[in-house]
């Protein structure tokens, strides 16, 4: 068991979905060979960006996560290297068998989260660098459709999580500091990061009604955004410009997830 929680199979899964709403937006929905090859390949990338980040953080994880796998000794380190090459081999091969365009965004998908656990999650590019990444598994669905919309969900994907890792940063802050560890939050001062934070929010306010002006997507989208998801998201500003509590942080980080479900949703519906 230990060794499948170690991928974090829910992230994995969001990431699965992610594939699947790349493809599906604005197109007829329908699953096919093509697109779950997709899924499945995303759904061992994301897995292997886990893996390779605990094995990189095993030493951190045993004082502020010791439940973690790694650190209990419910896995041995040897066998987890073993599962996250197999994890990245295996969604090589599933990107290959679909084509060459999704061979090389998986490829580069899996060298930066690689390069993520091992060195740049130290400095303050790597809140792009997750952003991006979170974002590839949209554009990998638009790749087995040829569904340039996928932009779409790309872009509101990155909006989304950068502000949700300055968040983590201003959380982290404080241990950060001690651990030599330049995110945006120790680069630029609490305050700052909060502005920044606020800013990406509302072009994401502004861009979230784009896929409905275009005709990508209908009414159903719109009405879904403009009463959840837009209110959710200007309350998340107020808020994190007010300077919040660390415990209203993590709060805060939550209801983004939310909103982050509400778009997934109303890309589909």
């Amino acid at each position: 068991m230990g060794y499948f929680l170690i991928l974090r199979p829910l992230n994995c899964l969001i990431t699965a979905a992610s594939v699947m709403v790349g493809a599906w937006i604005g197109l007829p929905k329908y699953l096919d060979a093509r697109l779950l090859l997709a899924m499945i390949a995303g759904f061992l990338a994301c897995g292997f960006g886990n893996v390779v980040n605990d094995l990189f953080d095993i030493d951190i994880d045993a004082v502020s996560a010791p439940q973690r796998p790694l650190p209990t000794g419910k896995v041995k380190r040897n066998w987890v290297v073993v599962e996250a090459i197999g994890c990245a081999l295996v969604s090589l091969i599933l990107a290959a068998i679909i084509d060459g365009k999704a061979l090389a965004l998986t490829a580069f998908a899996l060298i930066l989260l690689l390069s993520y656990a091992g060195l740049l999650k130290k400095y303050w590019l790597a809140n792009i660098v997750v952003a991006l990444l979170a974002g590839f598994s949209f554009l990998l669905g638009g790749i087995v459709r040829d569904n340039i919309a996928a932009l779409f969900p790309f872009a509101l994907s990155v909006l989304v999580h950068m502000p949700r890792e300055i968040i983590k940063d201003l959380i982290d802050e404080p241990g950060d500091r001690q651990r030599g560890i330049i995110t945006c939050a120790v680069k630029l001062g609490s305050q700052k990061a909060r502005n920044i934070a606020a800013v990406y929010l509302g072009i994401l306010c502004l861009i979230l009604p784009a896929p409905f002006m275009l005709r990508i997507l209908g009414w159903r989208y719109v009405l879904l955004i403009m009463l959840a998801a837009i209110p959710l998201i200007l309350y998340l500003i107020i808020r994190i410009v007010l300077r919040p509590a660390i415990p209203d942080l993590r709060s805060l980080s939550r209801l983004l997830k939310l909103a982050m479900a509400i778009g997934l949703i109303a890309m589909i519906i």
